[in-house]
């Protein structure tokens, strides 16, 4: 799949030029880990990782997105359209 928008600056710049310092060290390296499964797949049913992930959908106002566990209450999350991800955030969740 492709990233076609970004929310957080951390992430675009780890996309754009492998820069991770804006990410903080104990979440850089899983959230590398989540990107490099996204950006592999060709749909969601190709995003597979350890049950520690709890890769879903979102309800309620969140309809539509995904949202996929980094660490504690930090979460990837983002919307797909055509198989693109859209609003692709990092964000503290809870």
């Amino acid at each position: 799949m492709n990233v076609r928008s970004c929310r957080h600056r951390g992430l675009k710049r780890l996309l754009e030029a492998d820069d991770d310092r804006d990410l903080g060290s104990n979440i850089a390296r899983r959230v590398r880990n989540v990107l490099t499964v996204l950006l592999a797949a060709r749909t969601m049913n190709g995003v597979v990782g350890p049950p520690g992930w709890r890769i879903h959908q979102l309800s309620g106002d969140r309809l539509g997105y995904w949202s996929i566990s980094v660490s504690g209450n930090w979460r990837i999350t983002f919307r797909l359209e055509d198989d693109d991800i859209l609003d692709l955030d990092l964000e503290d969740y809870h």
